[in-house]
């Protein structure tokens, strides 16, 4: 029995040319949302007291303590060997936010305000949060549930949204990924988080230039067929080597200026910056549970045997890979605005 990729969607969205999975997988998948969510909630409503033998540690003691909890396996995939020199760097960090006395502060870059699709058939843009978004809340509540154990304060997380620079490099309309920004915010607020987790949306910010311009410069030399596929996904469609080179060296200088106008946000903050993916200035930060891959590539499922349920980012490519299933599952924030409590099995 090979496995199988199981992906949950919403009953309203169009699952043409793909199978369900069968009604026993959908009780698998909605029982291990629900659990998630509920978990989720739960962290957010309790009040943490910490021991008092660790609030009475020094505060270098305690940032080590807090590098253990960064660096696990549950949150981060970089080896040890790889975080030499960053976690130094780390440490001064943490003892001076420790030395004030208020919540260890992070900044995740997190996406362009929407994700690519996981169908290889579909160059569709995704601009509304799901079960993808809300893993990421769930690691977020994990960290914090680790951290307030042993530092009362606990944490204060903000997720980056760049959807300037999807703007200026695949002409998103910001009104999309003002909406996806708008709805993740409520999702935040419905799991009890909307205290501790925020949103930063680059097109909020003071001094924003949507129409700023990066001319003239020279598009890629060299774009391999891969990194074309990705210049595509994400501008949810087809386009030339051409035009796949000119988008590719503007995502480079995007980036740049984007770098250049949050590093004194970050720096203001004194905060610690994550990345999904490995950095040699930063920590990763696992944005579903195992996952060691930007969560814009794709939307969060399961691969599936013998009755078990492995996380995984479904992607065009994975898709390609293995056979899929769809689960059809009622999520927690609609389109509409309207709250639903819990995710449902449906019969199928």
């Amino acid at each position: 029995m090979t496995d199988q990729l199981i992906l949950p969607l919403s009953p309203q969205h169009e699952h043409k040319g793909y199978s369900l999975a069968d009604e026993g997988c959908s009780v698998l998948v909605a029982e291990w949302i629900n659990t998630r969510i509920d978990l989720v909630r739960k962290i957010w409503s309790q009040t943490h007291t910490t021991d008092k033998k660790k609030s009475s540690i020094s505060h270098d003691s305690l940032a080590s303590e807090i590098i253990a909890i960064l660096t696990n396996r549950a949150f981060n995939f970089q080896s040890k060997r790889k975080l030499i020199e960053l976690l130094p760097i780390v440490r001064k960090n943490l003892v001076r936010q420790l030395g004030r006395g208020t919540p260890i502060k992070f900044f995740l870059l997190y996406n362009g305000g929407y994700r690519a699709s996981s169908f290889p058939d579909k160059l569709t843009l995704i601009f509304e949060p799901d079960q993808t978004e809300l893993m990421l809340l769930y690691q977020i509540a994990l960290l914090n549930k680790k951290i307030s154990a042993i530092y009362e304060p606990g944490i204060e997380f903000i997720i980056v949204i760049n959807n300037g620079v999807a703007q200026w490099v695949n002409d998103i309309p910001l009104a999309a990924t003002e909406n996806y920004t708008n709805q993740l915010r409520g999702l935040i607020e419905l799991m009890g988080a909307k205290k501790r987790v925020r949103v930063l949306l680059q097109s909020e910010l003071d001094g924003y230039n949507p129409g700023f311009s990066f001319e003239p410069f020279q598009p890629d030399p060299l774009l391999s067929e891969k990194e074309h596929r990705i210049v595509e996904r994400f501008l949810g469609r087809c386009c030339n080597k051409d035009e796949a080179k000119h988008r590719s060296a503007l995502y480079k200088l995007a980036e740049a200026k984007w770098e250049e106008d949050l590093s004194p946000i970050i720096t203001a903050k004194d905060a610690l910056m994550l990345r999904q993916i490995a950095h040699p200035d930063m920590l990763s930060f696992r944005p579903f549970p195992g996952g060691a891959i930007r969560a814009q590539n794709g939307s969060f499922g399961f691969q599936y045997r013998k009755n078990i349920l492995k996380p995984t980012l479904i992607t065009s490519q994975s898709v390609k890979e293995y056979e899929l299933k769809c689960v059809p599952y009622y999520f927690p924030f609609s389109v509409n605005n309207k709250h639903v409590n819990t995710i449902e099995s449906v019969n199928v």
